[in-house]
C-alpha cells in the first residue's frame, strides 16, 4: 500500500513534486516516466525476467491451493514445476496445457484448467497487473480465452476427458 502512495523519490516525483529535476523519465528505459507503478509494473526489460517470475510464483500458489482443495497431490515445493495432469475422482487440473481444437482460437494455452466432476471446466489465466490495471487487464483475459472457454463448454477440445 505505501508503494502505490508514491512515497520513494522517483525521477517523476522529483520532477513534479519537489521540481528539483526537468527529466521525470525512467533511468533506465527512457520510455516512461519514472513512478512506482512504471518500476513495478511497467519496465519492459523486466518483464521477461521478474515479472515472469512473480507471474509464476502466484501462478503455483494459486495451482496448490486448488490441488489441496480437490484433494490431488501438491507439489512438495513453490519452486517444483506443477505436472501438465493431475487427477483423481472429483477433479482435473491441466498446468500450461495446449488444447487442441478444429478451431483456430486466439489463446489455447492458459495457465491452468479445471475440469470438475460435473465435467465443468474453469479457465484460470493469471496476471499480476498493478492495481490501476485490474480491470483492462481481467478484460483483455476474458477477451483472449473466450475462444477455448466456448469450445471447453461445446466439449470439442481435446484434454483427456
Amino acid at each position: 500500500m505505501v508503494a502505490q502512495q508514491q512515497p520513494f523519490s522517483t525521477r517523476s516525483i522529483e520532477a513534479g513534486v519537489y521540481h528539483s529535476r526537468q527529466d521525470p523519465q525512467c533511468r533506465l528505459c527512457k520510455d516512461a516516466p519514472e513512478t512506482v507503478q512504471h518500476i513495478v509494473a511497467g519496465y519492459k526489460m523486466l518483464a521477461g525476467t521478474v515479472y515472469t517470475e512473480r507471474h509464476s510464483q502466484v501462478a503455483g500458489i494459486v495451482y496448490r491451493n486448488i490441488c489441496a482443495e480437490y484433494g490431488l497431490e501438491v507439489p512438495k515445493s513453490k519452486w517444483e514445476t506443477p505436472p501438465k495432469v493431475v487427477e483423481n475422482g472429483k477433479a482435473k487440473v491441466l498446468w500450461d496445457f495446449r488444447f487442441q481444437t478444429d478451431k483456430q482460437l486466439l489463446a489455447n494455452q492458459p495457465d491452468m484448467v479445471v475440469v470438475d466432476e460435473e465435467k465443468r471446466a474453469v479457465v484460470i489465466d493469471v496476471a499480476v497487473p498493478a492495481d490501476s490495471n485490474i480491470r483492462k487487464k481481467e478484460h483483455e483475459k476474458i477477451e483472449k480465452y473466450q475462444g477455448l472457454k466456448e469450445e471447453l463448454e461445446r466439449g470439442t477440445c481435446e484434454h483427456g476427458r
